[in-house]
């Protein structure tokens, strides 16, 4: 059996082969996309030109615009910025943000034409390093990492990795998001352990290098401050403080641990605060029966949990004015006991005292003789009876005029009448011994 001319079916399928096999000459595209930096230089190639081809021409946007951007035969006024490299290939020195977009070379030969489309991309990488930080969830159950290399175009390449390994392989990673220049992983906590180190590593089209940042997790610490004291019926504040959080923990309140999840909600007499790390409590119109007792101030991020107790005693106001006045009555009453006790017991204090008071007034002592014998005896017996007890009597403030006193008034009877003669005595004449001691 023949076919097409006789040809038999053998020969037939062997030419179609050999037809495939053969190159045609007809116009073909290649597209390509190259990155360059601001201020640098960048090299777009014009691939597959043919030796044969006459003239090699680049335009930059529509290849079917006039003129062109360079050409390798015509000599046309471009900016000096451009060149030919190796007659095929366009160099551009000292890139600038309008240099970006699509490049088109097209090498023409004697019978077609072929183009190679280059898109080229100005890129800016980031100036700073990256940024890393950790966050618990909102339902406070899970680790989100954060990661932000904000600054360059396009947008960098973000990976987290623990020990080495990159978290996206993980089975414990639960989603991972990438926005603009930042990128999150959502972590489960059942994997998280106090003091774990993640790392995020960025990279960049135009950066050989690719810095790196880190975030250590860590469990919750606290303190407060001591014990509190509040009276009857005033107001009182507990403090809660978080030293050490990564991420930052949730805090509550909780009244004792015998129901552990019921939290002290605000309202009421109870206000609730929180200003960055730290928690206050605040009750009002405290109550012995009610308010007194410890109460559990509670810190929790996804790493873990702590707690703190934070202890509260409720007094009966104290009454100072009552105490004040007890003071001063018992003050009172003893300086009065020990002045009765003192007069009991030595009641010339108060002469002598009186004797100090007057020393200025000099003192005199007065004996006076009655008309008869026997008010003259009495008159003696009285002189000698006060000469006795005043023997050692203060007289004038002074000792040494005491003593002058008692001399003069210490003689026998004799002596007394020696003073007083006897026909004074029959006269029945007041004889008057006056001792006068000068001030």
């Amino acid at each position: 059996m023949q076919r097409l001319g006789g040809m038999p079916p053998a020969r037939l399928v062997l030419a179609l082969c050999f037809w495939r096999l053969v190159p045609r000459r007809e116009a073909a595209g290649t597209d390509e996309v190259v990155f360059g930096q601001v201020g640098g230089s960048i090299l777009l190639l014009c691939r597959n030109v043919s030796k044969e081809a006459t003239e090699v021409v680049w335009f930059q946007g529509d290849p079917q615009s006039f003129p062109p951007l360079f050409s390798s035969r015509v000599s046309f006024p471009p900016d000096v910025r451009f060149s030919l490299v190796d007659n095929s290939s366009l160099s551009i020195s000292e890139l600038r943000v309008q240099d970006e977009g699509n490049y088109t070379c097209r090498e023409v030969l004697n019978k077609t034409d072929h183009e190679h489309r280059v898109q080229l991309l100005v890129a800016n990488p980031p100036q700073a390093a990256p940024k890393c930080w950790a966050e618990s969830s909102s339902s406070g159950l899970m680790l989100q990492l954060f990661c932000s290399w904000p600054g360059g175009y396009p947008h960098p390449t973000l990976h987290w990795r623990e020990e080495g390994q990159d978290l996206e392989n993980s089975s414990w990673v639960i989603s991972s998001t990438s926005s603009s220049d930042t990128h999150v992983e959502t972590l489960n906590s059942s994997h998280l352990a106090h003091q774990k180190v993640f790392t995020c590593v960025g990279s960049h089209v135009v950066k050989q290098e690719q810095p790196a940042c880190t975030v250590e997790i860590k469990l919750p610490s606290l303190e407060s401050e001591p014990p509190q004291t509040c009276f009857v019926g005033d107001n009182v504040t507990l403090t809660c403080r978080v030293t050490e959080s990564t991420p930052a923990a949730r805090l509550s309140w909780l009244r004792d641990i015998s129901q552990p999840e019921e939290e002290i909600q605000p309202g009421g007499r109870f206000l609730i605060s929180q200003e960055g790390n730290v928690s206050r409590l605040t009750i009002q119109n405290c109550s012995q029966a009610t308010d007194g007792g410890c109460y559990v101030c509670k810190a929790q991020n996804p790493v873990g949990l702590r707690e703190l107790f934070v202890c509260l005693t409720v007094k009966q106001p104290v009454n100072i004015v009552g105490v004040v006045g007890a003071v001063v009555v018992l003050f009172l009453l003893t300086v009065l006991t020990i002045t009765g006790l003192v007069l009991y017991y030595n009641p010339l204090l108060c002469l002598r005292g009186a004797v100090f008071r007057n020393a200025d007034l000099g003192d005199v002592l007065v004996l006076v003789d009655s008309e008869d014998d026997e008010e003259g005896k009495g008159s003696e017996e009285a002189l000698g009876s006060c000469t006795e007890h005043e023997a050692m009597a203060l007289v004038g403030g002074s000792r040494a005029q005491a003593a002058h006193l008692n001399h003069l008034t210490a003689g026998d009877n004799d002596e007394l009448h020696s003073g007083v003669s006897a026909q004074d005595v029959r006269e029945g004449r007041d004889t008057r011994l006056i001792a006068s001691v000068p001030p």
